[in-house]
């Protein structure tokens, strides 16, 4: 399949070209904690069991995709990073720095695993690695496939996915407010929260962006994958 960026400015209309953003790791949050940090909210709000959303004390199904809230990239500046550092991670992030001064694309893992590392909790962060499909860059040894996501441009803090966003942690836009509309889509989600095809991950996109309400923007499929041995709902 060739790299395609998918674009919508208003519902049903979707237009193609082809491009293709890069690949890159992301630190994003481990889902158990980011499920529990949101928990409150939804029992608050939502009164009934709708898709993955937060409802009872431990989340049903995990959402191990792209949107799980990482770390700001422009926390190295401040709590969310520790201040004390070697002289090689000053050299490391300085190096990322005078690459993309938002430190936005992490391309290289011993780089991802440095930024992770230099987290204060880094212990409710994990890393991923996101492709583009159709994309030629190589994906990283020792990581295994957990299926597609659809989101916008992923870089190290993650990226902002129409599977989370309507079907496990609302932040948006939401989702249709009977939430039955994508039930027959919910249930193709493996046990990841993520798609096994690109086919099926195409006709939920289209489908969700027929949706008025549904959130605009430029959309690419993603595979995401996890490093072997991380295992689901890991807390390590």
């Amino acid at each position: 399949m060739k790299p395609t960026i998918y674009e919508s400015v208003e519902p049903g209309i979707i237009s193609e070209k082809d491009a293709c953003w890069p690949s890159s790791f992301a630190i994003v949050k481990k889902y158990p904690i980011l499920y529990a940090e949101h928990l409150k909210w939804f029992k608050k709000h939502i009164s009934k069991h709708i898709y993955g959303l937060p409802f009872d004390n431990t989340p049903d199904k995990f959402y191990r995709g792209a949107d799980r809230e990482g770390p700001s990239v422009y926390g190295l500046y401040n709590s969310e990073f520790r201040s004390k550092r070697s002289a090689l991670e000053e050299q490391t992030i300085t190096r990322l720095l005078e690459n993309d001064n938002e430190l936005s694309i992490v391309a290289d893992e011993a780089d991802a695993v440095l930024l992770h590392g230099l987290l204060q909790k880094r212990n409710e962060y994990e890393l991923i690695h996101a492709r583009p499909v159709g994309s030629s860059d190589d994906y990283p040894e020792n990581y295994h496939f957990m299926g597609y996501d659809i989101c916008y441009p992923v870089d190290c803090s993650g990226g902002f996915s129409i599977i989370c966003d309507c079907m496990f942690i609302c932040k948006w836009h939401g989702r249709d407010t009977d939430g039955t509309r994508f039930i027959e889509d919910f249930n193709k989600l493996n046990e990841y929260g993520l798609f096994d095809t690109v086919d099926d991950a195409y006709c939920y996109m289209v489908k969700y962006l027929n949706e008025d309400w549904s959130e605009k923007g430029r959309y690419c499929i993603y595979e995401i994958r996890e490093k072997e041995g991380t295992g689901i709902g890991s807390m390590d």
